[in-house]
């Protein structure tokens, strides 16, 4: 006789369940849980329950069980799976593998316990687990990234160090309209509003991880939010001579042109450009003028700076950055925000000095 616990926070739900396993019973699918092996489980939720994974997550989940989490894991009984067992695997991510070598970072380490505890916390909603042993798990604190900003007197050098690269327009566009890496190499023709002056943002370009793959494919933003973003008139001039130039290349490529996806910046023959080539280009421009610590995502980070010492609000930043909450804008630029307040503090006293001082004097 096989005996089978079923577990649930109502009558409703183990009344659900129990349907269910039956159901599997009689189809002759029923896998008795304590059967189950970590790595079992963990292939059964990559294989059956990540559907809804765009193609670079699903890659990041398959590479991180089969390098980490299987090796570490993958023989022990699900059911029997501990707390403490779990804790010293996270442990084991902060520590160098081998003597002299390199330790985890505490983001990656992170990272990795995310995808076992999404796998266990399934395992616990189908009634495989009682509980999650991952909850209680203490994990490395992550410390709070620096973010790098080309500063208002680097601004000119890096401006008159990119003008002659084949990517200086693509720069120019990020660095004023904060555009992620992946948004600005998907923007499409259609999503200008050329009346209007904005852009309508809604996709990004992303290219396939498998080795020896380097098609593209547009998918949904971050956070699955588009957003239409306000752009300054010169950025659409620069918008219009791109336009421009794309014509000229389009006739000098005859049928060899093939622009799949109408996309703003492509290279000579219409294709989406390799983000690789796009970020080396530019971190050569960038160690060119002393700011080797620099990356793509720094346009980004100084087009937010630019914005708040310009005088925008939080929530615009916010909504022109494409964040999920202000919150996490004000916790990204919180530097900023501290500066801007001993400014306005300071336009405070000088009113305060030239008027009710000046006035009771």
């Amino acid at each position: 006789m096989i005996r089978h616990s079923i577990y649930g926070k109502t009558q409703k739900e183990v009344a659900s369940k129990l349907r269910e396993v039956t159901r599997d019973i009689d189809e002759g699918s029923f896998i008795e849980p304590a059967q189950y092996t970590v790595a079992e489980w963990m292939k059964t939720y990559l294989d059956e329950y990540t559907m809804n994974l765009k193609p670079y997550a699903l890659h990041s989940y398959e590479a991180v069980i089969r390098n980490h989490i299987t090796p570490a894991l993958g023989k022990i009984k699900l059911q029997a799976l501990t707390t403490v067992q779990i804790q010293a695997f996270v442990n084991s991510l902060c520590r160098p593998i081998n003597k002299g070598g390199k330790a985890l970072s505490p983001k990656t380490a992170k990272n990795i316990y995310g995808v076992l505890h999404r796998g266990l916390d399934l395992a616990v909603r189908i009634g495989l687990l009682r509980s999650n042993p991952a909850n209680a798990c203490i994990l490395p604190k992550v410390p709070k990234p620096e973010i790098k900003t080309i500063t208002d007197e680097q601004l000119d050098r890096f401006l008159a160090a990119c003008r002659p690269d084949p990517f200086y327009r693509l720069y120019l566009v990020d660095l004023f309209t904060g555009m992620r890496q992946g948004e600005i190499l998907g923007l499409s023709w259609p999503d200008i509003d050329w009346e209007n002056g904005s852009l309508y943002l809604h996709q990004q370009l992303q290219q396939y991880l498998t080795r020896g793959d380097c098609n593209c494919y547009l998918t949904s933003l971050k956070n699955r939010k588009t957003r239409t973003v306000t752009i300054a008139p010169t950025v659409l001039q620069i918008l219009r001579e791109q336009r421009l130039i794309q014509n000229k290349q389009r006739i000098a490529a005859g049928p060899m042109w093939e622009n799949e996806y109408n996309l703003v910046f492509t290279n000579e023959f219409g294709k989406p450009l390799n983000r690789r080539t796009v970020y080396k280009h530019l971190k050569k421009i960038l160690s060119g003028i002393g700011l080797d610590d620099c990356y793509f995502h720094t346009l980004r980070h100084t087009f937010a700076t630019l914005s708040l010492q310009n005088g925008d609000d939080v929530l615009t930043v916010k909504e022109n950055l494409g964040h999920h909450s202000a919150a996490f804008t004000l916790n990204t630029y919180g530097h900023l925000t501290q500066a801007m307040r001993r400014d306005s503090a300071e336009r405070m006293e000088k009113l305060i000095q030239t008027t009710v001082i000046s006035k009771n004097a």
